[in-house]
């Protein structure tokens, strides 16, 4: 009924956390006839492929792709759809952790409810009490176009996607091809799916299902998704129903980028290639227009252009301690 689909690279220890506890989950809810798990292994250099291969003896409908090249992040993605034989395909990131009771609970809704797309809330940072859905129902359901494309991108997080497999027809499959490489693939297809039902059903549970790790604040990937994060918005069913999306969402996808920059320049988040992000800082576009509407990514983006990211960081104690002084007045 279900394939829980783990796209992976260079994360084995990652991976078999995440592999022992599905299986631990598998047993205990009994569901070793119900559930398939399949890795596509983006041509890791570690030690991955022994890892798994040791594993995998624990699981009964267990699937492993080692990939000749490394397809990227949404190439992995496309693999694990079209290969998935299940109803249902439940993407899961290998750093992520999956709660107790997760599986059972997304099977239950899916079997309660027939959606196209289920999703649900996901934690992050560790230990947040934040729901990404707060919803008053155990599960919502969503029928309404519109409504649907605005809560299937609410949290690009693919972990708390799961699709409705469908088999993709040549227009679809077209269309799907223009949106490989932006790093939010999966949602495109989420739109897909959506779009060829023909009693559309969105399904999204309150509950939180996943966690991310202590490592959240790590990253490596190229910064410019952020910046076109607003293109998975041309998809036809996006435009069929809300044709104003793309362009409202461009320059909000412009602030996240520069935040995001932002957040690396200060230390809030790691990544591995500093060179990366430095130089998207000097090739990031002054879209003057855009930031005037957005005071806080206007200084953001100046103290970067210029250089002043560490004296603003030695100076930001006494700005945060003067906006505290200073609030209780302006109220």
């Amino acid at each position: 009924m279900l394939t829980i689909a783990i796209p992976t690279f260079n994360r084995a220890n990652k991976l078999r956390r995440l592999l022992n506890a599905i299986n631990d989950e598998i047993l205990t809810s009994q569901l070793q006839d119900r559930i398939a798990v399949m890795v596509s292994d983006n041509a890791s250099t570690d030690d991955t492929s022994k890892m798994v291969s040791e594993l995998s003896k624990k699981q009964s409908k267990f699937s492993y792709f080692r990939q000749s090249k490394n397809l990227g992040f949404d190439g992995n993605i496309r693999f694990l759809y079209e290969q998935a034989k299940t109803e249902y395909i439940w993407f899961f990131a290998d750093d992520d952790i999956i709660l107790p009771g997760s599986i059972s609970t997304v099977i239950q809704a899916l079997q309660n409810n027939n959606p196209d797309v289920l999703l649900f809330s996901f934690i992050q940072p560790p230990g947040s009490k934040v729901k990404t859905f707060n919803y008053s129902n155990r599960v919502e359901v969503i029928t309404d176009p519109a409504a649907a494309i605005e809560v299937t991108h609410k949290y690009p997080k693919v972990s708390i996607y799961v699709l409705r497999n469908i088999s993709l027809n040549s227009i679809q499959q077209k269309e799907l091809k223009l949106f490989l490489g932006n790093g939010f693939y999966f949602i495109d297809l989420a739109y897909s799916v959506l779009e060829a039902s023909k009693q559309l059903k969105l399904c999204v549970i309150s509950e939180p299902l996943a966690t991310c790790d202590e490592d959240y604040i790590e990253f490596n990937f190229d910064p410019q998704v952020f910046l076109e994060m607003y293109k998975v918005f041309y998809h036809p069913f996006v435009l069929k129903h809300l044709p104003s999306l793309p362009r409202s969402r461009r320059d909000s996808s412009y602030y996240n980028m520069v935040q995001f920059l932002f957040a690396v320049k200060t230390g809030s988040l790691i990544v591995d290639d500093f060179q990366l992000y430095d130089q998207a800082i000097k090739n990031v576009e002054i879209r003057m227009v855009a930031l005037l509407k957005n005071p806080r990514t206007l200084i953001q983006l100046a103290l970067m252009k210029i250089g002043l990211v560490n004296i603003y960081l030695k100076i930001r104690p006494l700005i945060n301690m003067a906006r505290r002084v200073l609030e209780p007045l302006t109220k």
